[in-house]
């Protein structure tokens, strides 16, 4: 199956001089990929430049946009103003059929007001939730939302439970994926009362496989397939456990080099030192979709390196190939 994917490559806080290499790499990899990257034309081009293979050449194309959206820009400003960006034209790329998925590592206000008016939400669904795989320690959850709205209502936390739910099971061949929602505690009375409407939609839900309440401290447990929260929690649980992250991989490699012991130990195991670090890395998981939309549309970590911008265009190409919103669409149309 052969895929287009167009790309934002102005978006991100690195513009062409990451999404190019990524871009690259991926090109090299996967010979029934191709791209269209949306921007400054000269520049992207000057970028790639003309020492790679002919064949790498022929399957990228340039659209030129003129402006970028700034990261501190106001989706409603950039619905009036920014509609011949670079974000722009890699979304209305996909609702004109000239590509099968984007990525932006841009704006995330204005990915999703973008994304919104381009592209239209799949039926019964409101706002999309912007949707990220994390490790646990049995393998993977999939969280939502993690940012794209800072309020919502039970009803939005039940829809969000559902484009979870079909995505664990199409996606990732999860059968009957296990949902719960993010708490302060597990028992069946804590959390507010936006919280205990949702757990009570989500109890009445024959086609969610509800499991009650999680803690964050269980979120990399592998007690649940999906998670559920709204933006503002999500968010902060997720730049959370980035930092986090970080701070291991930071402490791990002070501990490595405290000693001509400890540097040996290193030296024996390093293949193995290496894949434990990489699985751990935030931008190893980099690529979060915006489910509820009408087409494949994956935002990127805006200060993603190379790995981590492959990371997002990986994702993207995964969910265009199992063609994620068309098979998605008729079966919320059931639940409208």
């Amino acid at each position: 199956m052969r895929l287009r994917v167009s790309v934002d490559a102005m978006g991100g806080d690195f513009g062409p001089s990451i999404v190019v290499p990524a871009v690259l790499d991926i090109l090299q990899s996967q010979p029934k990929v191709s791209f269209l990257l949306c921007g400054d034309e000269k520049l992207i081009s000057e970028t790639v430049g003309n020492k790679i293979n002919q064949d790498i050449l022929s399957r990228i194309e340039f659209r030129h946009a003129p402006c970028v959206v700034g990261g501190d820009e106001k989706p409603s400003a950039i619905l009036r103003s920014k509609a011949d960006s670079s974000m722009a034209a890699a979304i209305r790329a996909v609702h004109e059929g000239d590509a099968d998925t984007c990525v932006s590592g841009g704006n995330t206000g204005a990915l999703m007001a973008l994304g919104l008016y381009i592209l239209g939400v799949l039926p019964g669904i409101t706002r999309p939730a912007i949707c990220s795989e994390i490790p646990t320690q049995s393998g993977s959850c999939l969280v939502l939302d993690l940012g794209a709205n800072i309020d919502c209502s039970s009803e939005q936390l039940k829809q969000f439970a559902l484009l979870g739910s079909l995505t664990a099971e199409h996606l990732f061949s999860v059968k009957s994926p296990s949902v719960k929602l993010l708490n302060i505690g597990s028992e069946s009375t804590k959390g507010n009362l936006m919280i205990q409407q949702a757990a009570e939609l989500l109890q009445n839900e024959s086609s969610i496989n509800y499991q009650g309440f999680i803690e964050g401290d269980g979120l990399f447990a592998g007690m649940a397939d999906v998670v559920v929260c709204d933006g503002f929690s999500g968010n902060i649980a997720l730049k959370a456990s980035e930092g986090t992250a970080r701070l291991i991989g930071h402490r791990f490699s002070e501990f490595l080099n405290q000693d001509w012991r400890t540097r040996l130990a290193s030296t024996l195991i390093g293949n193995r030192l290496s894949k434990l670090k990489l699985s751990m890395q935030p931008a190893f998981y980099n690529g979060a979709y915006l489910l509820g939309l009408n087409a494949v549309l994956i935002k990127s970590h805006g200060g993603a390196d190379k790995l981590g911008f492959k990371a997002a265009l990986n994702t993207a190409i995964a969910a265009a190939e199992h063609q994620l919103p068309s098979k998605l669409a008729p079966i919320l149309e059931k639940h409208t």
